[in-house]
């Protein structure tokens, strides 16, 4: 594996209303198969939403998602029975339009931890990140609430 591959996965990042970590079995020498994690959540919502991916290099240019996790709060008890739930994933292309890679959604996500499998493969010469969305339905407006990783 390349050094400056080891070292984007291997940072630690955190910016003012995200909270990201990234873990692995190797620590700042992961191993090209070492699970990772970025996370975020929206920390000036005060239903509270979180979320994090799950994520390893395979070793032939890819980094592979394969578990999503978030958790919806209940946001005083005022939630609805289910809230829209987003979770995508894109390649950051500098000056050019972002690369989409896939996703997954729901709109009958309820309030609490929930974690999703699936596998979406994104490119690791670029700059990958994952963004999460989540629209609450409560009675009047239905807040929304966001937030991206950081990219690595």
């Amino acid at each position: 594996m390349r050094l400056s591959t080891i070292l984007r996965h291997a940072a630690i990042v955190g910016t003012a209303g995200l909270t990201l970590s990234i873990v692995g079995a190797g620590g700042a020498s992961a191993s090209a198969s070492a699970d990772k994690t970025l996370s975020g959540s929206c920390s000036s919502d005060p239903k509270g939403f979180s979320g994090s991916a799950r994520y390893y290099y395979n070793g032939v240019g890819r980094d592979v998602f394969t578990k999503f996790t978030y958790t919806i709060g209940d946001g005083g008890s005022r939630a609805g029975s289910k809230s829209d739930v987003a979770i995508d994933v894109y390649s950051d292309k500098n000056n050019a339009p972002d690369t989409w890679w896939n996703g997954w959604s729901t709109d009958s996500a309820k309030v609490g931890t929930k974690s999703v499998t699936v596998s979406i493969p994104a490119s690791s010469k670029d700059k990958v990140y994952v963004k999460f969305w989540v629209r609450w339905d409560l009675p009047g407006l239905d807040p929304t609430c966001s937030f991206q990783t950081k990219r690595i």
